[in-house]
């Protein structure tokens, strides 16, 4: 199990900061979805960081600096990777099908930009709970 502030700094990097290091980010965000979305995502990625070893036994007998760093750049890039790849690919589908549903069943451009946020809302936070 990784180190708790460890995990704790890696998430404070990437939510409060959007920094990331090791995947470059992407121009803007995946969809015009809601951010709170991406953030809650983001703790299951850092829940799932948590429950994972990523610090090797047989090192225990360094410095705990070294576990520390390890186990904060190993959270770090779950993160990334989760929020990143899988998160944004999710978000960016989603997205796409409601709109070609929307378009498709009548409903106008002009109603469906107005009411984009409105409509995502609800669909992307189901789809980060899951």
């Amino acid at each position: 199990m990784a180190a708790t502030l460890a995990v704790v700094l890696a998430g404070f990097l990437h939510i409060t900061f959007g920094i990331s290091i090791f995947l470059a980010p992407r121009d803007g965000r995946c969809s015009p979805a809601p951010p709170v979305t991406s953030w809650i995502f983001s703790v299951a990625a850092l829940l799932l960081a948590k429950d994972v070893t990523l610090y090797p036994k047989s090192y225990i007998n360094l410095p705990y600096f070294f576990e520390f760093a390890v186990d904060t750049i190993g959270s770090l890039v779950m993160v990334e990777l989760a929020v990143g790849v899988v998160w944004s690919s999710i978000e960016q589908l989603v997205h796409q099908l409601l709109r070609l549903i929307l378009l498709f069943l009548g409903m106008k451009e002009e109603t469906y930009f107005l009411f984009e946020f409105w409509l995502l809302l609800p669909l992307t936070t189901a789809f980060s709970y899951i």
